[in-house]
């Protein structure tokens, strides 16, 4: 044994060097000249280093994340990803060690004895040392594979937070719609009611009437459209959690009471988002086991042999029952070094080499193209929220005015100077008012959350552990 470790360690000596590219993260020279959105930021301020259940004092919402965490399938099938990738990596961690197998085998010799068969049983082993780099460089795909599922379990966290919560806002946004829809049709079917006493006392015509019954009618038909949405808000919502469609009665009424208006948007600078977006450092990761595959796939190829230990030990009978038996059996063993060089495949090893480095060529494009994206959603993401707010301050505006607006008309009516089509059409607009604030309201939450996803936010190692080990099976 002592005579096998030298020749091992003498082999072994012959290397030393991993075959192939090493891994280096590229320049991702992708900002435009004068760059920027939002407000600069220190990494402590940055918007995306919130954790998730401090960016609305909302418990509900908090619950219903929670629940999504621990019951969501597409993060359930995330970190099985996860086991998977461990396992495999522990599969190519097994190739820096021998392969030991017992065997049994059968071996037709004439004169042998008996039926001209021999028999044969023992213990043999193979050790393919890493003389190239080759093992070590499937271990660095393997691990780079490894942190790209785990990235990827992040970006999955990131957007079923996110997910929920703009679900959630949107469900009570529509509660909100409801509710106005409502209130202005009590408000119209009174008026109805006013111009039918009226056109009975000959004050009123019957046009007038038919033009109010005609806008009660139009406002009842909105009701169904919104309990619709409202219904699938709350499926949507459902299946986010991991649970088949149901209501969500004992939720409470109105958006979080938070000013988000006047609330500076720390972004931190671009470049962060390379070490804090899941799925940027996902798809670095990609390239990074892309790059260590072209190694594997070059010690595989003429003039680079595999080189490695074998030996066998066991016993030789003539008759199978003789295996074991010191008397009628013989024992032999052998071992040695072994050196296996390609040399003509007819193009296979070049074709899996060619093929790596495109594969690494494409996982490049792919790692600026997430980044490219990653910028875009941040973006994207400023530019809604601020224009969200314009519109709040706007329609707020436009509603104190068509109120104001209302009243006059009202008055008016009532003593006479108008009729009652000016009071309708300033009750038009008012509902237009107050459904425009409403949406734009969500509009400017919406964007806040795409902004907090877009930089990486969302995401948290410690529920990630803890739904893992929530789920990990239990051994029977």
């Amino acid at each position: 044994m002592k005579k096998l470790l030298m020749v091992a360690v003498a082999i072994a000596g012959l290397g030393g060097c991993a075959v192939g590219p090493d891994y280096q993260r590229p320049d991702m020279d992708v900002l435009a000249p004068g760059y920027e959105v939002g407000e600069p930021a220190t990494d402590a301020e940055s918007l995306a280093n919130v954790e998730w259940f401090d960016l609305f004092d909302d418990p509900y919402l908090e619950q219903l994340i929670r629940t999504a965490l621990a019951q969501n399938t597409d993060l359930s099938i995330a970190l099985t990803r996860v086991e998977e990738a461990r396992a495999r990596m522990g599969v190519e961690k097994s190739g820096y060690g021998p392969e030991i197998r017992g065997s049994l085998n059968t071996n037709v010799a004439p004169g042998g004895g008996g039926d001209d068969a021999t028999y044969n049983a023992g213990v043999g082993f193979t050790w393919e040392l890493d003389v190239l780099g080759k093992i070590g460089r499937a271990n660095e795909a393997a691990q780079a594979s490894l942190l790209a599922t785990e990235e990827g379990s992040r970006a999955v966290m990131s957007t079923l937070v996110v997910s929920v919560a703009q679900t959630w806002f949107a469900l009570l946004e529509l509660d909100e719609e409801l509710r106005i829809v409502e209130r202005t049709l009590v408000t119209r079917e009174q008026s109805l009611a006013l111009v039918q006493s009226q056109v009975e006392a000959g004050v009123a015509s019957r046009a007038e009437e038919r033009q109010v019954a005609a806008e009660v009618a139009a406002t009842r038909t909105r009701l169904p459209e919104i309990r619709k949405a409202i219904a699938h808000a709350e499926n949507t919502l459902s299946i986010l959690l991991g649970q088949s469609p149901r209501h969500f009665d004992d939720r409470p009424e109105g958006l979080p009471v938070r000013n988000l208006g006047n609330r500076a948007l720390a972004l931190g600078v671009p470049a962060e988002l390379l070490d804090r977006r899941p799925d940027v450092r996902s798809a670095e990761q990609q390239l990074h086991a892309a790059t260590a595959k072209v190694g594997v796939a070059v010690a595989n190829r003429f003039p680079f042999p595999t080189i490695g230990l074998s030996g066998f030990a066991g016993r030789y009978a003539t008759d199978f029952g003789d295996l074991g038996s010191s008397g009628n059996s013989l024992n032999f063993s052998g071992w040695g070094p072994y050196i296996d060089l390609p040399i003509i495949d007819w193009g296979r090893a070049k074709g899996n080499e060619e093929a790596a480095r495109a594969a690494t060529r494409s996982a490049l494009y792919a790692y600026r193209g997430a980044v490219l994206q990653a910028l875009k959603e941040v973006s994207d993401g400023v530019y809604a929220y601020d224009y969200s707010a314009a519109a709040i301050e706007a329609n707020q505006d436009y509603l104190t005015a068509v109120q104001s607006s209302l009243e006059v008309q009202r008055s008016l009516f009532s003593s006479g100077v108008a009729d009652y089509l000016s009071v309708l059409d300033s009750e038009r607009q008012l509902l237009s008012a107050e459904l425009n604030l409403a949406r734009a309201q969500l509009s400017q939450l919406v964007a806040y959350l795409d902004i907090y996803r877009a930089l990486g936010g969302g995401w948290s190692d410690t529920d990630l552990v803890s739904v893992a080990e929530a789920q990990a099976p239990t051994d029977d």
